[in-house]
């Protein structure tokens, strides 16, 4: 856990227990734990909201397909034309944000 061995975190223990006392040390771990609690839960949102993100935006397209079936896709939208130039500084995972933005974008305007 953290590159902490038993040793050391038995005397962070014993550290903690001389510092908080023995009235306190108690109500620290309980909140401490439930801290922990809230943070891995909003971590756990959080990851399953990217994981279902790519799904949101492709029911959306597909709910803005069907109201318009007619209309073919514009040419844009094809996969064969080159990606829009990169945004200086621009990590991969910004510029799939951006192109499924634009994507949806053109969805709606078509």
């Amino acid at each position: 856990m953290f590159g902490i061995g038993t040793g050391e975190l038995l005397l962070i223990l014993v550290i903690a227990l001389i510092v908080l006392g023995p009235e306190r040390m108690p109500r620290m771990a309980r909140d401490i734990g439930r801290v922990v609690g809230e943070l891995r839960r909003t971590s756990d949102e959080l990851r399953d909201e990217f994981m279902n993100a790519d799904k949101a935006i492709n029911k959306a397209i597909d709910v803005t397909a069907s109201q318009s079936p007619a209309q073919p896709l514009p040419a844009a939208a094809h996969a064969s034309e080159p990606a829009p130039p990169a945004i200086p500084g621009e990590t991969p995972f910004d510029r799939e944000m951006r192109e499924a933005k634009e994507r949806l974008q053109r969805a709606r305007d078509a």
